[in-house]
């Protein structure tokens, strides 16, 4: 009987733990992003150690690093800045490069000011909500209307989450009642 409420108290852990995770946004990858914007071709190329590496294959059959390309350190004149006619520098900034990390690429403008090269092209990295081959992005677009089929998804989810709570209280105390109305043995 223990090793059941043992199982039983790891389910109701698991349950719990479940219940308080958040959903994550997720991000497409920004130098793949800023490569194709561009115009350039963006591959990945999976090394002898099994790690990816993502390359953008630039004007001239130039392949570069494409996140070395991101942040400014390679192909500068095939930037965005410089198509721009703008100087570009790379920084170390969090505050300036915000979702890039804490490097990224600004161009100069003629003021001196600086802005982030993806911001200053206006891309947005955060993965879209899609239904029904319509995607839209909650955070701009006020227009979208995301089916209905969305919701009932949802809905069944939250439904299923309930079900499995109310199963495993009902066991628990269920299990707990036998465990309490078993007689007690005596040692002899």
């Amino acid at each position: 009987m223990a090793q059941k409420t043992g199982y039983l108290h790891v389910v109701l852990f698991l349950l719990a733990l479940g219940m308080l995770a958040l959903p994550a946004g997720a991000m497409t990858n920004p130098s793949a992003g800023y490569c194709t914007a561009l115009g350039y071709q963006y591959t990945d190329v999976k090394g002898a150690d099994g790690a990816m590496t993502g390359y953008c294959l630039l004007a001239g059959n130039q392949s570069v690093d494409a996140w070395q390309f991101l942040e400014g350190n390679v192909s500068a004149d095939q930037s965005y800045c410089r198509k721009q006619g703008l100087e570009i520098r790379t920084i170390s900034d969090p505050a300036v490069c915000g979702l890039l990390g804490s490097t990224c690429a600004v161009c100069v403008k003629a003021d001196g000011t600086t802005q982030e090269v993806t911001s200053m092209m206006g891309l947005d990295f955060r993965e879209k909500i899609c239904n029904d081959k319509i995607c839209c992005d909650p955070a701009t677009d006020k227009t979208c209307a995301i089916g209905q089929e969305s919701m009932d998804g949802i809905l069944y989810v939250l439904i299923a989450i309930v079900v499995l709570i109310l199963i495993a209280g009902i066991a628990y105390f269920l299990l707990k009642g036998k465990k309490g109305s078993e007689p007690e043995k005596k040692s002899p």
